[in-house]
């Protein structure tokens, strides 16, 4: 194991730095870490070597040094790091984003995009990142990498699929949303998923003016999905507005009020009161 020797200073430098005092912490730890940063390609080997990078790069995160934070993670070699080490990278990200860091962002980001040899465990990360883009509403964040999940035959997929048709939706694309859908394999009602698809055909049926195929998706979406799925809220949303475009105005109102009272906390429901000021007189 490649296990370095620190003075004690370092060591009272990860106390202060535990301890929220983290711009007295940083000099040190900088000092200590970032020589190691050029040998990083050897990080898979077990020792304190990636650790100690590692609390480089968490210190910088806690000092707001964003710049430096992102050079450093986007020299950590993803595919050598283990799944926990992609998932604090894909983390500094959002925390870029939030800090309105775009060009840091961006690196950031492609670094992500560009792991190679994903496992099971790198695919669930990732899986969970571009959730998080996709509940920001950055779809093309959460588009590059559902897609990159997608290419290979692997537990999430199908999953991943339907994520890309729907961010495709979402960025505009005509074609792209159709094109996933009709690749998904077979589908049961009991399959993870089914409402998901059938929420994306309902919105492109929707977007085309196809509102009894819209009515169809839909209401089987509605069917067979659960309460639970991140997706319902958006479900509720497009059944209201199916009901409305077919001037059920009833139905429309009765499947807003059921967003607004059971999520009133989604964006959906936030959409869905707007839309009852217009229904309601």
């Amino acid at each position: 194991a490649l296990n370095f020797l620190f003075p004690q200073a370092f060591y009272d430098a990860i106390e202060d730095f535990e301890r929220g005092q983290v711009l007295q912490a940083l000099p040190v730890i900088r000092e200590q870490a970032k020589p190691f940063i050029q040998y990083l390609e050897l990080s898979e080997l077990p020792g304190n070597m990636l650790p100690t990078v590692l609390l480089y790069l968490d210190a910088l995160t806690a000092a707001e040094q964003w710049r430096e934070a992102a050079e450093v993670a986007t020299q950590i070699p993803l595919s050598l790091a283990p799944a926990s080490v992609l998932d604090r990278v894909g983390h500094l990200a959002l925390a870029l984003a939030d800090a309105e860091q775009s060009s840091a962002l961006d690196r950031v980001h492609r670094h992500v995009l560009s792991a190679r040899m994903l496992s099971d465990a790198r695919l669930a990360v990732m899986l969970d990142l571009a959730h998080a883009w996709r509940e920001r509403s950055d779809y093309l964040r959460a588009f590059n990498l559902y897609r990159k999940i997608q290419v290979s035959e692997n537990v999430y997929q199908t999953r991943a699929r339907l994520w890309v048709a729907y961010c495709s939706f979402y960025l505009g694309h005509d074609l792209v949303p159709s094109v996933f859908l009709d690749h998904l394999p077979e589908m049961e009602v009991s399959t993870p998923g089914y409402s998901l698809r059938e929420l994306i055909k309902a919105r492109l049926s929707l977007r085309d003016e196809d509102f009894s195929a819209a009515m169809r998706s839909a209401a089987e979406g509605k069917t067979y999905a659960n309460s639970t799925d991140p997706w319902y809220p958006e479900l509720l949303y497009t059944v209201a507005l199916v009901y409305a475009r077919v001037d059920m105005n009833e139905a429309s109102i009765a499947a807003h009020r059921e967003l607004s009272i059971s999520f009133p906390e989604s964006p959906w429901a936030r959409a869905s009161l707007k839309d009852l000021e217009t229904l309601t007189p």
